[in-house]
């Protein structure tokens, strides 16, 4: 029975401590994905600020190129400069294409990674329901006195280190 007793804490101990490096893990996790996102929000704002930025130059090289193409009293010419106007027009309309292509696409991720982040802030709600469950448990069998076959209350247990798995000891588990 003693040994039945001894194994059934040490189990509970190391279920405990089990929990314990899951939401730390966990908390680590959400700590990097909001870390992520207030990046992700910089982002789009920077992409947004560049759209706007390239908008108006687009708007201004649309106004010098019917500037040019409604001058009175001098005929309508394709040279060098209505060439390059219409090339400029042409490639800030594809950057502005491929910048509200990589906001939509910023967006979408970062409308993702919320989702993620108030998953994961569920999960570490029910992971600390869940420690708080079984460090109850283990209050609850603590105070539970049990008695050796002489009748005697056992005494203090001493307490043996236990490693995670970086070699450090952050619990204490008791020694049988």
């Amino acid at each position: 029975m003693e040994a039945q007793r001894r194994a059934t804490e040490f189990a509970l101990r190391k279920r405990n401590h089990h929990e314990e490096q899951a939401r730390d893990d966990l908390q680590w996790q959400i700590k990097n994905t909001e870390d992520e996102m207030a990046e992700m929000e910089g982002d789009i704002r920077g992409l947004d600020a560049d759209l706007q930025a390239k908008t108006v130059s687009l708007m201004l090289a649309h106004t010098r190129l019917e500037t040019r193409s409604r001058r009175s009293g001098v005929d309508l010419c394709r040279d060098e400069v209505q060439h390059g106007l219409v090339a400029e027009v042409q490639q800030l309309e594809a950057t502005i294409q491929a910048l509200k292509q990589k906001l939509s696409e910023a967006q979408h991720s970062l409308q993702k990674m919320k989702l993620h982040h108030s998953r994961m802030q569920q999960d570490l709600s029910r992971k600390q329901e869940a420690l708080s469950l079984e460090q109850r448990s283990m209050q609850t069998r603590t105070k539970t006195i049990i008695t050796n076959p002489s009748g005697t209350n056992k005494p203090s247990v001493p307490l043996v280190p236990l490693m995670n798995s970086s070699g450090r000891s952050n619990l204490q588990l008791l020694a049988q």
